[in-house]
């Protein structure tokens, strides 16, 4: 007869080997990939991804033949009210979203480009901005960024990734999302509020003209800021509670705001510059 310590030990392991999957760790994704907000123009363009719930930090790589710009998030999961975008400024031509791959979740955001581009990638808690360099500085920073990742998986083999997750990698990073249906053009600006729910499309619009827009629809108070002629914005944002959507639309913006009134009765939006050391 086995001594009763060895006994009792050896029922630990049979415990741990035979607990389910979802015992050991295993979640369903608590995270959201929820708006994208393009800013900007010409050679200074900023892609605002907007994510929610848990953190999630993205994996960027440069593509070409087309020439792309992909960033996966994995463990999230698309919004339901995310959409493709038609941008066609400097050397953007569109912005792509999808569910990538379902287990475990990766959302993919493609930035279809005209010609190579250079690019800076910065987050926050919820938010991660892709900043777009000059067309001609693009080329050289491109072919950088894409042996970089090329070294980045030749290293991971080498160390002695397990194959599965090398066969994972490789269909992430080559198998293109589908292409988005042609649909008919549509209105540089449109901005509807009903029931209390606020819609935004913006596709060569002004933040000021986005602004004005919305002080008409919702009857709130806006004193629209200087400079806010200057910044160009394309967005597809709602139906949505008015305070939620422009949230959205003003997180990442050089403004601070407040909100006065409820969720459904927007009364008023102050806006202020922010202090250009805090970015």
């Amino acid at each position: 007869m086995l001594p009763l310590t060895n006994f009792g030990a050896r029922l630990g392991i049979v415990a741990i080997l035979s607990a389910p999957l979802c015992c050991q760790g295993v979640a369903p994704s608590s995270a959201r990939v929820q708006h994208v907000i393009v800013r900007g123009n010409g050679d200074t363009l900023e892609v605002e991804i907007q994510t929610l719930g848990a953190r999630v930090a993205p994996n960027t790589q440069a593509i070409t033949g087309p020439d792309r710009i992909v960033v996966d998030f994995p463990g999230a999961l698309p919004a339901a009210e995310l959409r493709a975008l038609k941008v066609n400024r400097g050397a953007l031509k569109g912005i792509r979203t999808g569910l990538f791959f379902d287990n475990p979740p990766i959302t993919r955001v493609v930035l279809d480009l005209a010609e190579p581009q250079s690019y800076q990638i910065s987050s926050a808690k919820n938010t991660v901005v892709i900043r777009l360099g000059s067309v001609v500085a693009g080329a050289k920073a491109f072919d950088v960024v894409a042996a970089h990742a090329a070294q980045l998986q030749n290293a991971s083999l080498v160390a002695g990734a397990p194959v599965a997750t090398a066969r994972v990698s490789a269909a992430v990073s080559n198998t293109p999302l589908p292409p988005v249906p042609e649909s008919p053009p549509q209105p540089a600006l449109t901005v509807t509020f009903e029931n209390g729910l606020l819609r935004i499309h913006a596709a060569k619009a002004t933040l000021a003209q986005v602004l004005f827009e919305v002080q008409r629809q919702t009857q709130a108070e806006i004193a629209i800021p200087a400079g806010a002629e200057q910044e160009q914005i394309v967005v597809d944002l709602g139906p949505a509670p008015a305070r939620d959507v422009l949230a959205a639309l003003l997180n990442g913006s050089p403004y601070n705001f407040i909100f006065v009134g409820n969720e459904l009765a927007l009364e008023r939006v102050i806006l202020t510059l922010r202090d250009s050391s805090s970015f």
